[in-house]
């Protein structure tokens, strides 16, 4: 599954942007939308700009991200047995195998 996020450039550094949303800021490329500036909100994926968007489609959009991560940490909640359980460090070694083969 692909997901582009919306994000607002707060500034340029020639085709590079400084992008924010909630909390998170990070750079983005402008090759694929050179005439974004400052201020507008633009549709991220994989480190590119892809698409400029208006400020009501950009909080529409983080509002219903908002909704799914809620619903989301519920479910988490309900299967755990209404507690909320921490990843343990054995998650992250999850897929098997090791590098060396």
């Amino acid at each position: 599954m692909c997901l582009a996020l919306p994000m607002r450039i707060t500034a340029l550094n020639g085709s590079l942007a400084t992008i924010a949303t909630e909390g998170l800021e990070q750079q983005c490329s402008l090759a694929l939308l050179p005439e974004a500036g400052v201020g507008d909100y633009v549709l991220v994926h994989a480190g590119f700009a892809i698409s400029v968007i208006d400020e009501d489609e950009a909080n529409e959009t983080l509002e219903l991200l908002r909704e799914i991560s809620a619903f989301s940490d519920e479910e988490d909640a309900v299967s755990s047995g209404g507690r909320l359980e921490e990843p343990s460090g054995d998650d992250a070694n999850a897929g098997g195998g090791d590098a060396a083969g």
